[in-house]
């Protein structure tokens, strides 16, 4: 029960960085989604060490691991636009397939070379859930 409680302090630190996001994206008009700032924050404060990985570490990987959940409503949403399920639909697969394609093998050309250099340590945070 006391585990469930602190993943539960984590995933609210971790919404609590999206809506301090959300607040200086707003309060200083900017064009960039709160949410991002948001990341960028929490990156800076794991960076400097204001906030520990073992802080937030839990929360994240519940997070992860039911993300997929956070997508049904988007593809309910897009019986809305039938135009997507012909050609245009089409290249737009074809755009999305390649983009997550790159984002996929960057992402692990990256954590291959930090792995390489040592600057982190190996551990699955999965089986501490």
């Amino acid at each position: 029960m006391k585990r469930w409680f602190s993943i539960i302090a984590q995933v609210l630190l971790l919404f609590g960085f999206t809506w301090l996001g959300k607040w200086v994206s707003s309060f200083f008009h900017l064009p960039v989604p709160g949410s991002l700032i948001g990341l960028a924050l929490l990156f800076i404060c794991l960076y400097t060490g204001l906030i520990r990985l073992q802080w937030v570490e839990a929360g994240a990987t519940l997070l992860f691991s039911q993300m997929i959940l956070f997508f049904v409503p988007s593809l309910v949403g897009m019986m809305q636009y039938p135009w997507l399920l012909g050609i245009k639909g089409l290249l737009v697969l074809v755009v999305v397939v390649s983009g997550c394609a790159l984002v996929m093998i960057s992402t692990g050309v990256v954590a291959e070379r930090m792995f390489n250099r040592g600057e982190v340590k190996q551990h699955d945070p999965v089986e501490n859930v």
